[in-house]
């Protein structure tokens, strides 16, 4: 269990005479790990049962909004949070139905983040409403619980949020189930790009931090940075090192074993062994890469030989040049470095030529063409199979375009290097 400095002042000071207080827990910025916020928890008394149950008994007997509302003035009230962090409290659509709740809310909220959450369906205009309410007061708006219920896309979309929180029993399959990965990786571009950031929850292992901090989730809350407690607490120098270990690596250039082969890990290792090549020979090591990135099962590179019309099949394994054709013969690698553009077929296509399927092996059932230039001049093209005629995405074509250029470059480079010699 990793312990916490807790600071000597700065202790909350709200509870109910029933026994309801506010209590924090730190939320990390795992980059820096500078605790960026802390989440107000009500805690009761009685602990046989669990605060969850407290609240939804008091919802069943009618006393939701009141308990609701109270545990939101208890953690408005708390005093001497640190300047330089907010604190957040949680609300439900249904309690700010309630006129106490909203009462309760209703102050300078500058400096609080208000996280939604709800396990009941909720109508957008509403869920709209209450976003613009909160706002004019200065609130900053989370969503909760992101992962499970009705914190979903389409509440994304609603209420345009600031942090987008994800729930506990999504983050701790992160280590073991893919499908979990790519879905976080999806909310972290999401949100890089919508102007929101990304929190994971339930953070109780140095394993599970590490993962959190490579898919390049911001900030971290759970157990092993801070437990909640009535006070200020900050996360020990261990616990934030092991997350900060993992952007050094990524600033120092020294990528680790990732798990996740993404996008952006291929892409650097792309560039990393193009900048590497020191002979023709040491391309293929690149191509290789640029095969995986693009989501193919074999590649080829065709050269045309200069200021003819013939090209030639370069093996990208043993740079041995196979059998010339001519490039009237070859209509997708003639209209795509007539056009600059890529393009692609498949075998399924009823619609397709059927000379240019006559550049489509048996074996394979789709071929995506990409032109290789440099300096204005084209120097062949890169075709690349697939044995299911899966269409290529948008995005797995312009990572293509990417590759081709990185290889077209470093051609060039070696090309010039072989006729000085």
């Amino acid at each position: 269990m990793t312990s916490l400095h807790v600071p000597a002042a700065g202790l909350p000071e709200a509870a109910d005479d029933d026994g309801l207080a506010a209590w924090v827990q730190p939320i990390v910025a795992l980059t820096t790990g500078t605790v960026a916020g802390y989440e107000a928890l009500a805690r009761f008394r009685d602990r046989r049962s669990s605060t969850g149950d407290m609240f939804e008994r008091a919802w069943a007997l009618g006393r939701g909004p009141a308990l609701e509302a109270r545990g939101l003035s208890a953690a408005l009230a708390l005093t001497g949070r640190p300047r330089t962090a907010y604190l957040s409290v949680n609300v439900s659509p249904r309690a700010m139905e309630s006129e106490a709740v909203r009462a309760a809310l209703d102050v300078d909220l500058e400096g609080i983040m208000v996280e939604i959450t709800e396990a009941h369906y909720v109508p957008n205009n509403q869920l709209q409403d209450i976003a613009a309410w909160l706002r004019e007061r200065g609130a900053r708006l989370g969503i909760d619980d992101v992962g499970t219920g009705y914190a979903g896309l389409e509440r994304l979309i609603t209420l345009e949020p600031d942090l987008i929180k994800l729930d506990r029993s999504l983050v701790v399959r992160l280590p073991e189930d893919r499908v979990s990965r790519v879905m976080v990786e999806s909310l972290v571009r999401f949100a890089a790009r919508s102007g929101a950031a990304v929190c994971a929850e339930g953070i109780e292992t140095r394993e599970l931090l590490g993962v959190v901090a490579e898919l390049d989730i911001s900030y971290g809350q759970g157990f092993l940075l801070g437990r909640p407690q009535p006070a200020w607490a900050i996360p020990t120098r261990e616990a934030v090192g092991w997350a900060a270990e993992v952007h050094r690596e990524a600033l120092n250039a020294t990528p680790r074993q990732s798990l996740f082969l993404d996008d952006f890990v291929l892409l650097e290792r792309l560039a990393e062994r193009f900048s590497e090549a020191e002979e023709l020979e040491d391309v293929h090591h690149a191509v290789a890469a640029m095969t995986q990135l693009v989501g193919a099962d074999d590649v080829a590179i065709d050269l045309i030989e200069p200021g003819t019309t013939c090209v030639q099949r370069l093996s990208h394994r043993t740079w041995d040049l196979g059998p010339a054709s001519d490039v009237a013969d070859l209509p997708l690698i003639r209209w795509s470095l007539d056009t600059r553009r890529a393009t692609q077929v498949l075998a399924t296509d009823v619609h397709v030529d059927v000379d240019r399927l006559d550049e489509l092996p048996s074996s394979y059932k789709g071929l995506l063409v990409v032109p290789v230039i440099t300096r204005g001049d084209s120097l062949g093209a890169l075709s690349f199979y697939r044995r299911q005629p899966v269409p290529w995405s948008l995005n797995q074509i312009r990572l293509a375009r990417i590759g081709a250029s990185q290889l077209a470059a470093t051609l060039d480079r070696l090309l010039l290097r072989e006729s000085s010699r």
